[in-house]
């Protein structure tokens, strides 16, 4: 099929991508449409485990990931839908970028960069008990301490939790941006970038589609009903719900400007990038 679209999140998770994914499922013609593959048997071949995880974010894409990736998208290749659409968070943490040229010979891809809120994000984090962890960070997130993390952790240590969720959501938004630059000029590659709360509009959700070559009119669109919606199950520490505004207004940063410092200098997923340690630090 010449006029293939492939679609991906770049995403922290928590973020809307069951929404985004139930919402293509709805508009797109001619869809095969996942969330996120996490049944017996996947973890490995449809979606990366920890050893694929924790490989591509300590030594890069070696054979072992590269492996992983062709037996993917060959799977994907099989398929006779017009729209492949993969929803999942972890992909683009795992060397989904790097190892895409396969897809781009066959047909269009487009790379969601999805961004929700961080305060509500943060709060989502919580409700689900995510980063407290290691195995949770391993398998689904990432590791502050990775040695090719492209933000610096150590300012947000003394934050705790909510420190480190920023710090995550900071890095994962780096790396899109970093892509989204390299992608810059691939006429097979299409970034978008998409706050989640403009989605859940007709208007944003209509502007979506029509970037994605399905265009509907404003009233003709399918919404689904909010997913991940209440209140968080573990209890705020003493002024942590209060604070956490103040610390976010203070880590405000360019990604865009970041990622280019990061392409001019040559680097991929480096811990030595002088203008992320400095960028995201909380003025305190």
């Amino acid at each position: 099929m010449a006029d293939r679209q492939f679609i991906f999140t770049m995403t922290t998770g928590r973020s809307g991508t069951a929404f985004l994914a139930e919402f293509l499922a709805a508009n797109l013609p001619d869809a095969e449409c996942h969330h996120e593959f996490v049944g017996p048997g996947d973890f490995g071949l449809r979606t990366p485990d920890v050893s694929h995880m924790t490989l591509f974010n300590s030594q890069g894409n070696v054979e072992k990931v590269q492996t992983f990736w062709r037996d993917k998208l060959a799977i994907i290749l099989k398929g006779r839908s017009r729209f492949y659409i993969e929803a999942a968070h972890v992909l683009m943490k795992a060397g989904l970028v790097e190892n895409i040229a396969p897809l781009t010979q066959a047909g269009h891809v487009h790379l969601v960069d999805l961004q929700r809120d961080v305060a509500a994000t943060i709060r989502s984090f919580k409700s689900r008990l995510d980063f407290f962890n290691k195995g949770n960070q391993w398998l689904w997130y990432l590791d502050e301490t990775y040695p090719r993390n492209l933000s610096g952790w150590g300012k947000f240590e003394k934050y705790g939790h909510s420190g480190l969720c920023l710090w995550y959501i900071i890095e994962v938004r780096l790396r899109a941006a970093y892509y989204r630059k390299l992608m810059a000029g691939n006429p097979n590659i299409t970034v978008h970038r998409v706050k989640l709360e403009d989605l859940a509009t007709p208007a944003g959700a209509a502007r979506l589609l029509a970037a994605l070559g399905a265009p509907r009119a404003e009233g003709e669109v399918s919404m689904p009903p909010p997913r991940n919606v209440g209140e968080t199950a573990l209890p705020w520490q003493p002024h942590e719900k209060e604070f956490l505004p103040k610390l976010i207004a203070a880590a405000q940063f360019d990604a865009d400007a970041l990622a280019q410092a990061a392409i001019e200098k040559g680097m991929s997923f480096r811990p030595e990038l002088p203008e992320s340690r400095s960028g995201f630090v909380p003025k305190t």
